[in-house]
């Protein structure tokens, strides 16, 4: 059985968000492993080295006996245009180490930077974060993701973003659209809705 991640943003020697990934790790073992318990996620990655300075990315690595952990400073990979992919039975509700049949998908993208996936002819994620749509002065989020980000939880309960059915067919009724996770959160470029490929 895959392990399953966590990616976590330390800026200057600060954990962020880290309710958020709690209540996912939590959720995650009770439905993968059936264990119910509490976990103080910042006590546990402050039991080994981690750096204080600068913007690094923590990936933890767990199951329902141990963890890893591992830090690597964080460089922004520069997205521009996103490939439509179509595939019904991708499953990523758990954010599984094992991300094959994410990068299976990637292989499809010709030229562009990274895939926006349709799954039963509804807009989810593209292989690494979810999607933020904005019309006018209002952002959207797809209301079925492959995978319930952390950020896009935060943005949803700060009142940012509204998750609402969107099709291949709306995304021409949207003006623009980032890129959100939790290395990113709300702070991705906007990329003009014509840079998807369909």
């Amino acid at each position: 059985m895959s392990r399953l991640i966590e990616t976590i943003k330390l800026l200057e020697g600060e954990f962020l968000n880290v309710s958020f990934h709690e209540r996912r790790m939590r959720a995650s073992l009770r439905k993968l492993f059936g264990v119910n318990r509490r976990i103080d996620l910042e006590a546990l990655l402050k039991k080994s080295y981690f750096p204080t300075t600068g913007l690094h990315r923590c990936r933890l690595v767990y199951d329902a006996q141990a963890y890893e952990v591992a830090y690597w400073p964080y460089v922004r990979r520069p997205i521009e245009s996103l490939k439509v992919v179509m595939d019904d039975s991708i499953d990523y509700s758990l954010k599984f180490e094992d991300r094959n049949a994410l990068n299976e998908l990637l292989e499809q993208r010709d030229t562009c930077d990274d895939i926006l996936i349709v799954k039963e002819g509804r807009v989810t994620d593209c292989s690494f974060a979810n999607l933020a749509f904005r019309r006018g002065s209002a952002w959207f989020t797809p209301d079925r993701p492959l995978l319930q980000g952390t950020m896009r939880q935060k943005l949803i309960e700060q009142g940012k973003i509204t998750p609402c059915s969107i099709h291949v067919r709306d995304i021409s009724t949207f003006d623009t659209f980032k890129l959100i996770n939790a290395m990113l959160e709300f702070e991705s470029p906007e990329i003009d809705v014509s840079r998807i490929v369909v």
